[in-house]
């Protein structure tokens, strides 16, 4: 209050000395001009955000059309927003890896190219190959996706390039993916992730480790702490990748691979999100139950690039794997259940 008390005090006095002035002098003096000092309202830091959504798989033009309009207004939010891309581009002519499978549990993804025009106009910036569908069709699919991911301008991380490095409203930031599919198994590999963790941290303000690991199903929503298997595939344990990452010096770790929502966890005053479960389903994917229900995890940096907080949208996905806003909160609600 004393400033303030100062400022009137030094008002009335200007005042009384003009009115004295004035009926000496009879010469006006600008006595209100002590009202047009301006301070400058100093504005709080701008929180630089990262989003994360699930598990997307591409489909027909038709379908890619308008299937982020239901969510593209949250989307088109954070600062960098970040995919997980569960299938391929392939075009024509590329052999599907479940011709040397004799079993109907083998899915190969190859939706067209139009998808990728769909992620960069839902304010998608970057995505991740990191998963066990990058090489559904083999190293040529890979190649017609990776393509048409150039094409419109979204980096990725990839076998082919683990990290991948932008600059986003003047911070710079690094990114490593890892899957737990051959020929990359790399959640396996705890001495790579501290090597490209650490490289990362040497030349970025805020690292991101992605990941596709863990089992799958509607009875998988929980973190076990152990190793987790899909069918006779190592699939990680996905807490000990996490914890390896931020130890290495990671600032958020973000998962998918289980096709339901995951806890969220702060460990070390850094923040993991297990899976977001599926986010576009491609009219191949059962979303139904547990496996449709989703939602948009946002992270809060502040200005001295570290995570402070987070916010998620709950998303619920129809029967043909279409994604539009829960109004119920259903995604939320689960991530806050299972993250207590």
């Amino acid at each position: 209050m004393k400033p303030r008390l100062i400022l009137i005090t030094g008002l009335f006095a200007s005042i009384a000395y003009g009115v004295a002035a004035l009926s000496l002098h009879a010469v006006p003096l600008p006595v209100l001009s002590a009202f047009s000092v301006s301070r400058p309202v100093a504005e709080a830091p701008r929180l630089l955000t990262i989003g994360w959504v699930g598990d997307m798989v591409p489909a027909d033009r038709v379908y890619n059309q308008q299937v982020f309009a239901g969510v593209r207004e949250l989307t088109q939010k954070p600062d960098l927003m970040i995919g997980n891309l569960e299938g391929t581009f392939a075009t024509d002519g590329h052999v599907s890896k479940c011709e040397y499978f004799v079993s109907s549990m083998c899915h190969a993804f190859a939706g067209d190219g139009s998808f990728a025009d769909a992620l960069a106009d839902a304010g998608f910036d970057m995505v991740s190959l990191a998963n066990n569908h990058a090489y559904d069709f083999g190293e040529g699919g890979l190649r017609d996706t990776r393509a048409e991911l150039e094409r419109v301008g979204i980096p990725y991380v990839a076998s082919t390039n683990a990290t991948h490095s932008m600059m986003v409203d003047g911070v710079r930031i690094g990114v490593l993916g890892l899957s737990s599919t051959k020929p990359w198994n790399t959640i396996l590999d705890y001495g790579f992730i501290k090597r490209e963790v650490t490289k990362l941290r040497e030349t970025n303000d805020i690292v991101v480790v992605v990941f596709h690991a863990g089992a799958e199903g509607a009875d998988k929503t929980l973190v076990t702490g152990e190793t987790e298997y899909m069918g006779s595939e190592n699939r990680g344990n996905v807490q000990l990748l996490a914890y390896t990452a931020i130890d290495a010096g990671a600032d958020l770790v973000l998962g998918s691979g289980p096709h339901v929502l995951r806890k969220v966890e702060w460990y070390k005053d850094r923040l993991i999100a297990y899976s977001m479960g599926n986010f576009v389903g491609g009219g191949r994917l059962v979303t139904r139950g547990l496996l449709g229900t989703s939602g948009i995890v946002s992270v809060a940096f502040n200005a001295d690039h570290q995570p402070v907080s987070y916010t998620v949208d709950s998303v619920v996905l129809s029967p043909s794997g279409v994604p539009r806003v829960d109004p119920s909160g259903a995604g939320k609600s689960l991530i806050e259940k299972l993250s207590q």
